[in-house]
This record gives C-alpha cells, sequence and structure tokens, in this order.
C-alpha cells in the first residue's frame, strides 16, 4: 500500500510539474507575441522579425499562436519589403487554416497587394468554390467627377463614394462586396487606369476578373452650390446589360446621408431586403460632414499613391473632424508601423 501512495504522489507530482511547465511555456510565448507587438507597432521590423523566428523554433505553439506569429512575421516582412517571407509567412497560415481571410482594412498597405496574389494562387489551385446561389457579389468601380462647381475639390470623392458604399452594402445580408483594394489590384494588374473614359466594355472585363455578378457604375455632379447629385447603374458582368439605374440628390453638406440613401437604394433594385438593423448601420455615419468624407477620401488616394505619411495625416485629419469615423482609426492604426519608420 505505501508503495502505491508513493507510485501514486510521484504520478501526481509528474502530472502538476507537466502543467506548471505547460503553464510557464503558454505565459511565456505570449509576452513574446505581446513583444513582438509592440516591436512592429514601434517600427522595429527587423527585431520583430528576430524574437518571432526564435519563438517558432524553440517552442511549439498552438494554431491560434502560430497563425498570429506567422502574420506578424508577414507584417514585419513586408514592412521591410521582404515580399517572398512575407507570402511564405501568408501561406504558412493558410496550411492551418485554408479558409483563413484577411481582413485588408486593418492590416498594413505593403501587405495589400501581396495577400491578393496569395489569395488568387490559393483560388486557382483549391477545389473550384460553389458559390451560393442566394448570395450576390458586388463590384463597386470608381465614380466619375462630372462637377461643375468644385470639380477639383470634388475628385477625391471618386474613390470616396465607392469605398462608403462597399463599407455600407457590406452590411446587407445576401450580398458580397468586392473590397476597393481588390479592384485597384486588379486595374494595377492590367495595367487599366479608370477614368472618365474607362467605358462600360472595359469595366465588364474588370468585373469578370473579379468574379463579380454585378458591377455598380456611377457618376457624380455638383452643378450649383446648393445640390449634388450622385447615379448608379446597375450592370450584369456576364452580359454587360443594364439592371437599373438610380439616383440621389440633395445638399452636398448631407453627402453621407445621401450616400447611406443610395445603398439602401441599390439593394433594393437587387431585390435584397434591408433589416432596420441594417439600415441603422448604414446611417450610423450620416451625420459626418463632407469635409471629414474629402479628408478621409484624400487618405485613400495617398495610400494608393504609397504617401504613407500623407495618408496618415489625411486620416488624422478626417478623424478631428468626425472622431467616430472608426475608418479612419483602423488606417490610422494601420500605418502608424509605417509612419514609424519615415514610410
Amino acid at each position: 500500500m505505501k508503495k502505491y501512495r508513493n507510485v501514486l504522489a510521484l504520478g501526481v507530482a509528474l502530472v502538476i510539474t507537466v502543467i506548471a511547465t505547460a503553464g510557464l511555456l503558454w505565459a511565456d510565448t505570449a509576452e513574446s507575441l505581446a513583444k513582438a507587438q509592440q516591436l512592429y507597432t514601434g517600427g522595429k521590423f527587423g527585431d520583430a522579425i528576430d524574437l518571432l523566428t526564435t519563438l517558432a523554433k524553440e517552442q511549439k505553439l498552438s494554431d491560434a499562436d502560430a497563425k498570429t506569429a506567422y502574420l506578424l512575421l508577414a507584417k514585419a516582412s513586408a514592412g521591410k519589403n521582404f515580399a517572398d517571407q512575407a507570402e511564405t509567412y501568408l501561406k504558412k497560415i493558410l496550411e492551418i487554416d485554408p479558409k483563413f481571410q484577411l481582413n485588408i482594412k486593418l492590416e498594413p498597405p505593403q501587405l495589400r497587394n501581396i495577400w491578393f496574389k496569395v489569395d488568387e494562387e490559393r483560388k486557382r489551385n483549391g477545389p473550384p468554390e460553389r458559390s451560393d446561389p442566394g448570395i450576390k457579389t458586388l463590384a463597386v468601380l470608381y465614380f466619375e467627377n462630372n462637377s461643375i462647381v468644385d470639380k477639383q475639390t470634388l475628385d477625391p470623392l471618386s474613390k470616396g463614394l465607392a469605398d462608403m458604399l462597399v463599407t455600407d452594402l457590406a452590411k446587407i445580408s445576401g450580398l458580397q462586396v468586392v473590397e476597393r483594394e481588390r479592384i485597384q489590384y486588379i486595374l494595377d494588374e492590367i495595367k487599366m487606369e479608370q477614368s472618365e473614359y474607362f467605358d462600360q466594355k472595359s469595366a465588364v472585363r474588370v468585373g469578370k476578373l473579379l468574379g463579380a455578378h454585378t458591377l455598380l457604375m456611377g457618376g457624380f455632379i455638383k452643378s450649383d452650390k446648393k445640390t449634388i447629385r450622385i447615379d448608379a447603374r446597375l450592370i450584369k458582368t456576364e452580359t454587360g446589360e443594364l439592371i437599373k439605374a438610380d439616383h440621389v440628390e440633395g445638399n452636398p453638406k448631407k453627402l453621407a446621408q445621401l450616400e447611406g440613401e443610395l445603398a439602401i437604394k441599390i439593394a433594393s433594385d437587387l431585390s435584397l431586403a434591408v433589416e432596420e438593423k441594417q439600415k441603422e448601420a448604414i446611417h450610423a455615419n450620416s451625420g459626418q460632414p463632407i469635409e471629414a468624407v474629402l479628408a478621409y477620401t484624400r487618405g485613400l488616394n495617398f495610400e494608393d499613391e504609397q504617401k504613407f505619411a500623407e495618408a496618415y495625416e489625411a486620416y488624422k485629419q478626417a478623424l478631428a473632424l468626425y472622431p467616430q469615423l472608426d475608418a479612419a482609426k483602423d488606417r490610422m492604426s494601420a500605418l502608424g508601423p509605417v509612419v514609424a519608420i519615415g514610410g
């Protein structure tokens, strides 16, 4: 009996030791990941890479921790302009989680095109996706600026309106909306610049490359100080035929409200029901002043031009004008490490 108790005690001690060791390892891993995040946020990309590489070699990471580590490694590598390494780390995430999707709205611009490349490769090499017949895929192209008054001032709205509509339409059930950044990636890949000469045939080509069932094209015009009109056309990608045209018109100072109204009209044109909660979400930023909209959209343009410090300042200005603008907060957070190293 005494021998049995000794063996039992030894077993319990071993279990406690294993649990304690696992706890220490977990604590070390969490601490290392937090430190790596801190280094990355401060723009110390090389130090973050060294720490994370050592962590991955020395410890057996859980899938969740490995995904966190690889994503940080991808971001830091992209920040150092090591595109191949960033691509490798993104692929490692997909090995762990084949359905992983990167929320590019929260990530640094350097990682954007690398992710799109990896994602396109996954789609080409993976099993064909079965699209839910109840889900419509929509691509929102940039709007034409046909203004007579304040044309140059309003130029950023070409991308800005598209970005706002993508954000709001994505809140509606039964609709999958292509990110504005992915559209820009495709335009860059095929070396096509969307401009006032971007005709319907070109748009349909882009829509097919994006895998979108439907295209949204449009324009806006400010003809006097008191009125702005936003027009939208829905086009069937497969045939290029017009599905429906719609518009909103009103005071330019209420641009955000007008855009929300247009988003709801577009959903109706696509035979989609918009629930009250979704309408509330769409109109959540309807009080946003046009000056904040313009500042934010100038930031989008600066990002596409890889002028990251200027983009950061534009988002900062937008946030000062409208503190509830979460999109500006997200972009400032994503650009912070880049700006920290003088990007």
